[in-house]
């Protein structure tokens, strides 16, 4: 059998290109039905080359998570651009983040279905939580929240939209069915939302996080 010919590259450049297959290979088999040989196959190079730039598999794989999560926080972010009322925004944060997991198939990923150490899990758990304080400067944006607030409703919302991104992910092969579950999980989020008062009724624009917390059951939008 012959061994996989290895084309000359700039070193930054061949590990971004392993990285790259490394994310494809880990999140079509998992980390666990990953090997090394697979990833170094997939990129057409032998083993020891991939063994230059990462130490183990743990490590690529924990390398991998911070590539996708860096693509989720990106997505995050540009909700705050977008036009539109809290259902458009909450409803395209919600398809877009199943696109984002399940259509690429990095669901698996951070659902933790798969335990691997002690290591990835405060990864996964750490770029979730960097997830829910980037979401928590979108909500302060248009609803009177504290901070404190708004981290707790962020870190809910992760949780919420991993969970809907399971149900879309289940329901692929009914449009009608995914559709419903969008509508019926934007619905609960948005009108959870608006027992906040809107930064228009405040008269003073956004809460300080040293503001009192604003009374459930206020006035709605």
């Amino acid at each position: 059998m012959s061994s996989p010919t290895t084309s000359r590259m700039p070193r930054e450049q061949r590990r971004s290109q392993l990285l790259r297959l490394a994310t494809e290979v880990f999140t079509e088999k998992g980390y666990q039905a990953t090997s090394m040989d697979d990833i170094a196959t997939a990129a057409g190079v032998t083993k020891p080359v991939l063994y230059q730039h990462f130490r183990s598999k743990e490590t690529l794989y924990v390398e991998v998570l911070d590539v996708i999560g860096e693509a989720m926080l990106v997505e995050v972010r540009d909700m705050a651009g977008r036009g539109g009322d809290a259902e458009d925004r909450v409803g395209l944060g919600l398809r877009r983040f199943y696109e984002l997991m399940a259509l690429k198939n990095s669901l698996r990923l951070f659902t933790g279905h798969e335990i691997v150490s002690d290591e990835v899990k405060e990864r996964v758990t750490r770029i979730l939580d960097e997830m829910s304080i980037e979401l928590a400067g979108v909500l302060t944006s248009y609803r009177a929240l504290s901070t404190g607030q708004a981290r707790i409703l962020g870190r809910g919302l992760i949780g919420i939209a991993q969970t809907t991104a399971q149900q879309l992910h289940d329901a692929a092969a009914d449009d009608e069915e995914r559709d419903e579950i969008l509508s019926t999980v934007t619905a609960v989020v948005v009108n959870g939302l608006t027992g906040f008062t809107p930064v228009e009724q405040t008269g003073a624009g956004r809460a300080d996080a040293d503001d009192p917390a604003p009374e459930q059951g206020a006035s709605r939008s």
